[in-house]
């Protein structure tokens, strides 16, 4: 069991790390979505969330954290684009399964390898070592934080 005084120096120093290290990802995420493919930032998530397994308005609303109706909006704007198709539930015509296109495929891979380019990029000046370090952290605030590894 780990020390108040180590404790509430780790919850500092994540305080102090994760805000802005998210932030700065974030941002970059945004920037390419917007600049290279013309993408908001929700919109990139939805396309990230379906290639994961997202299949319906409700499912990447839960995921999101974010209203049906405004999840609602963003996939007609996709599907606009030609980067998602909906088509109806086999057994249940309420259910609108949402796939992405190959169009879509394609441009959620560009972006993700525009976003690991600068992730690679920022995390080079690391030692393997320090790499290390970073994954083994990374490994135990999943399993403290995360609540589906419990």
């Amino acid at each position: 069991m780990a020390s108040t005084e180590n404790l509430q120096k780790t919850i500092e120093r994540f305080w102090d790390t994760i805000p802005r290290v998210w932030g700065s990802v974030r941002c970059v995420a945004r920037k390419n979505a917007a600049q290279y493919f013309d993408l908001s930032l929700i919109q990139f998530d939805i396309l990230r969330h379906i290639r994961r397994g997202a299949h319906s308005v409700a499912e990447l609303a839960e995921r999101q954290q974010i209203s049906r109706p405004a999840i609602s909006q963003a996939v007609d704007l996709l599907v606009e684009k030609g980067l998602v198709s909906r088509s109806p539930g086999a057994t249940d015509r309420r259910y609108v399964r949402l796939e992405l296109t190959g169009s879509g495929e394609r441009l959620i891979a560009e972006l993700y390898i525009k976003n690991r380019a600068w992730m690679a990029e920022k995390l080079s000046v690391l030692s393997d070592a320090e790499l290390e370090t970073v994954i083994d952290a990374m490994q135990i605030l999943k399993k403290a934080l995360d609540p589906s590894t419990r």
